[in-house]
């Protein structure tokens, strides 16, 4: 039992890949946050041009306005150009930035089954099995309950329609607050209905992503046992070659 608590404390540091926002996405984000303050910036500047031009009406002034004006439109539209732009540029690199996706994945799995290796591969057959185990036992729960991911996200979709139709959130801030009032009895009562089903939808959902954290670390401990059998079937190298 020693040896399968430490492989689940290794497990539970273990974490799927993440990519983090893109370095070029972040920069063209803030390039459009800085077009955005200097357009603002030239509208002030604007608003001061025209009113000094109302008291002294110089042709300079005008200018300048007009300066300012042309420069407020044109860092609004790159503005919102900016992003997009940056957005379309990342499409056109698809293949690579799949790639060097799947290479971190890659590399982020394989740090973690080399923190495995180390255990005794019994142990990690065991584990093996009772994450099996737990998998199957959560996604019969959730099957038993709900029916499976369709019949959640249906459910789910079900109980917002139902919302609607009883009155959307008007209705549901006007049930809520009368409370068990004589003439509000019914409406509470669909309330009450409305709000338990959406819960077990909720709650469903949320089990089913406890379930690919316990199906992700399953992976994993396959993995180290591969890692293992293969190691294990490696022929030595001869000495001195």
């Amino acid at each position: 039992m020693k040896d399968i608590k430490a492989i689940l404390k290794d497990l539970a540091d273990a974490e799927p890949y993440k990519p983090a926002k893109k370095l070029f996405m972040d920069r063209a984000g803030k390039l459009s946050g800085l077009m955005l303050v200097l357009s603002m910036l030239c509208m002030v500047l604007l608003g001061v041009s025209g009113l000094c031009y109302k008291v002294d009406r110089s042709p300079v002034l005008a200018y300048v306005a007009l300066t300012f004006w042309l420069l407020t439109t044109l860092f609004g539209i790159l503005t919102m150009l900016v992003e997009p732009i940056a957005m379309f540029v990342v499409m056109l690199r698809w293949k690579a930035e799949t790639l060097d996706t799947f290479v971190r994945e890659i590399e982020n799995d394989e740090a973690h089954v080399r923190r495995l290796i180390h255990h005794d591969e019994e142990a990690l057959r065991r584990v093996q099995y009772w994450l099996q185990l737990k998998a199957k036992r959560l996604d019969a729960r959730i099957v038993f309950f709900f029916g499976g991911s369709a019949a959640v996200y249906s459910l789910l979709a079900l109980t917002l329609s139902n919302m609607k139709d009883a009155g959307g959130l008007s209705w549901l801030e006007n049930t809520f607050l009368r409370g068990f009032a004589a003439d509000n009895l019914a409406n509470t009562a669909i309330l009450w209905g409305i709000a338990l089903v959406f819960g077990a939808s909720v709650g469903a959902m949320l089990m089913k992503v406890v379930q690919g954290r316990y199906t992700y670390h399953l992976e994993l401990v396959e993995l180290a046992l591969m890692r293992k059998s293969s190691d294990a079937t490696t022929p030595a190298s001869p000495a001195g070659v």
